[in-house]
């Protein structure tokens, strides 16, 4: 089998990172509009590396643009400063807080009984 690669130069990989065709077009399917609606995050007023609206195809735009938003930190009313993942933990605790048995009925709970 002939590798799918065998024909790729620098130049076209680095254009399919940057989302775009061999025209210097960018690819549609690659088009993301980012931070159209960031005033929450800060990220265009008081972010080190500010960032606005914005529309790219390019992944290493993304990713960065991601990280971006996945490291930041705010200091809520408990005094405690949160990022995402402690948000995702928080929301998780709660919800198993409700109802400590929520997901004894799916296949791969730890709780789990068959025929359930």
């Amino acid at each position: 089998m002939t590798n799918p690669n065998v024909n790729a130069t620098p130049e076209s990989v680095a254009s399919q990172i940057d989302g775009i065709d061999g025209n210097g077009n960018p690819l549609g399917y690659r088009q993301v509009a980012m931070f159209y609606t960031a005033n929450m995050f800060g990220l265009p007023k008081d972010y080190a590396f500010p960032e606005g609206p914005n529309v790219t195809p390019s992944e290493l735009n993304h990713a960065a643009s991601l990280a971006k938003l996945l490291t930041r930190t705010h200091k809520h009313l408990d005094g405690n400063t949160y990022d995402a993942w402690d948000c995702l933990q928080t929301i998780t605790k709660y919800v198993l807080a409700q109802n400590i048995h929520i997901n004894d009925n799916e296949p791969n709970s730890v709780n789990h009984k068959a025929g359930s």
